[in-house]
């Protein structure tokens, strides 16, 4: 059986009736920032984004451009499970798995895609990776594009890494691929 709260409203008095008193709350409100903003122009900044960014502080560089971890010894850390693809409530994480020649057991993946076009920078693939392969913190914020295709994360532009991880920026890219070519998938 569904019970029913009953809530007793008190009736409004003849202020809140005509809401005068809460028009000019508001009034005031906006008085204020509008002095506040006139008298201190420098609180306003204009950024001509992408060419100039500002710097992000607090939460807002967790979640950024994506990119894959490597091992030291430059292979993805990723194993294909699919993990984040199926997490992905935008459904724009492509995977296809393949699997290693000398390692029946461990699979990587052939094709890693992230359309950031659909992506709504949730951060959801990051927490369903079992083996913390894929990070949001690369601090760059996926913006405006000339084409669909610029928006299009590939598997070999996702394989960069930060300082701290096995290999420095830069090196990363390297790394990939020399070991795609070792593997004969360039």
């Amino acid at each position: 059986m569904i019970s029913v709260k009953k809530v007793n409203n008190r009736p409004l008095n003849l202020l809140e009736r005509i809401y005068l008193w809460e028009i000019g709350r508001g009034i005031l409100v906006t008085m204020r920032h509008f002095f506040k903003n006139l008298v201190n122009p420098r609180g306003l900044v204009t950024v001509r984004y992408p060419e100039e960014t500002l710097p992000l502080t607090g939460n807002a560089s967790q979640r950024t451009r994506h990119r894959l971890k490597v091992r030291a010894d430059g292979s993805p850390k990723c194993v294909a499970c699919f993990m984040c693809q199926t997490a992905c409530p935008a459904t724009c994480i492509r995977i296809e798995a393949a699997e290693y020649p000398d390692n029946s057991v461990e699979k990587y993946p052939a094709v890693f895609d992230i359309d950031l076009s659909r992506c709504v920078m949730c951060g959801m693939c990051v927490e369903a990776c079992p083996e913390d392969a894929i990070a949001m913190d690369t601090e760059e914020i996926p913006g405006g594009a000339s084409s669909r295709a610029e928006l299009m994360m590939t598997k070999e532009a996702l394989l960069r890494n930060l300082p701290g991880e096995p290999s420095p920026k830069g090196a990363a890219n390297r790394l990939a691929n020399e070991y795609l070519r070792a593997r004969g998938e360039e």
